[in-house]
């Protein structure tokens, strides 16, 4: 009897649907329509993906003739909707050399509570500055491919990743550096993709005109966070008329009024005489850093969707900030951009929130 006992016992566990518990991520049992969480994308019901992650939780995912790197969470749960952080690398880099400066992948960091999906994607080799070269580029640079539509890949590549993986479609998020950070700031510009990734973070970005349109409208109220150095020779923070050749394609606009740009946008306003010292459109300023200063726009009480955040580093050149210096040959930033700002900013904006 004691053995007839053991065995029902085995089958109802059996039978049970799997459950993650805390470092552990298991294979998922196909949800009923009713069991998937509303804010959860395809994956989380089908079964297991059959991408091979390896033993550092890779992927490499190819999407044509394109390609993206995919980084889980140890403790990825295929039955719990994760957030996705997606960030482009700058010219001439790669996916690989994207995720070693940003550290998304890094372990222990989270977004609502749960590990975060961090995704790399290459961007398409294009003729480069001197045209006869063949280097990655994104979308809105002079030296990006031309023909080429970053922004449906991007779409096709969230697509992709929504049917194969357990993500969270109210916390979809956009970062990237350089021409990447560009490339970021032109999905924000974008209504499709405005409303596709919650939050944006351009870091040292290159605002050249076809990633920062004069006539950008996303269509909502945009949260973003920017970082920009003061020593940035290669996107000079107080703008430039043309690249040291004289080509004015390669202007790119003042990151103070940028920034101001965004905020105007977003339905931000200048604060009234009575309200204290001048600060314009933003209402805080603060230095949480050595040689670092914060401005943040006055719309944080209106809206929190309309949020707009810079960090000016005093010395930092053209690079993600890191105290590692992962980007700059070993010198360090006094903070990290990727933990220290932009995932507590990523953190605080999602779609749906009150």
């Amino acid at each position: 009897m004691h053995f007839l006992y053991l065995a029902l016992f085995i089958l109802s566990v059996k039978a049970l649907p799997h459950r993650c518990t805390r470092g552990q991520a298991v294979p998922a049992a196909p949800l009923t329509p009713s069991q998937t969480p509303s804010n959860a994308t395809l994956g989380c019901s089908v079964n297991q993906t059959s991408w091979q992650f390896d033993h550092k939780n890779h992927a490499n995912v190819t999407l044509g003739d394109r390609s993206f790197l995919v980084h889980i969470p140890t403790a990825y749960c295929p039955t719990l909707p994760h957030a996705l952080v997606v960030s482009f690398h700058g010219y001439k880099a790669n996916d690989v050399r994207q995720e070693l400066i940003t550290g998304f992948s890094a372990a222990g960091l989270t977004l609502n509570g749960r590990g975060i999906v961090a995704v790399y994607p290459n961007g398409q080799f294009g003729p480069g500055k001197n045209g006869n070269e063949i280097i990655r580029a994104w979308q809105g640079a002079p030296y990006s491919p031309p023909g080429v539509d970053d922004i449906a890949f991007t779409q096709q590549m969230v697509q992709l990743l929504s049917d194969n993986l357990c993500l969270d479609s109210n916390r979809f998020y956009a970062s990237g550096k350089s021409n990447g950070g560009g490339f970021t700031n032109l999905l924000a510009c974008t209504p499709a993709t405005a409303e596709l990734f919650a939050a944006f973070a351009p870091v040292s970005a290159a605002l050249y005109a076809g990633a920062n349109p004069a006539d950008c409208n996303p269509g909502r109220s945009v949260p973003i966070i920017n970082f920009h150095g003061l020593a940035d020779k290669i996107i000079p923070f107080d703008g430039q008329a043309a690249d040291s050749q004289g080509r004015t394609e390669y202007a790119t606009p003042n990151i103070t009024q940028y920034r101001e740009a965004w905020a105007d946008r977003n339905g931000c306003a200048d604060l009234p005489p009575d309200a204290g010292p001048s600060l314009g459109i933003f209402a805080s300023v603060s230095h949480p850093y050595t040689q670092t200063t914060v401005k943040t726009s006055n719309c944080s009480e209106k809206s929190r969707d309309a949020v707009v955040s810079g960090f000016t580093v005093d010395n930092l050149g053209h690079f993600w900030p890191s105290t590692l210096g992962l980007d700059s040959g070993g010198v360090p930033a006094p903070f990290n951009a990727t933990e220290d700002g932009i995932l507590p900013f990523f953190d605080a904006h999602a779609f749906g929130s009150a």
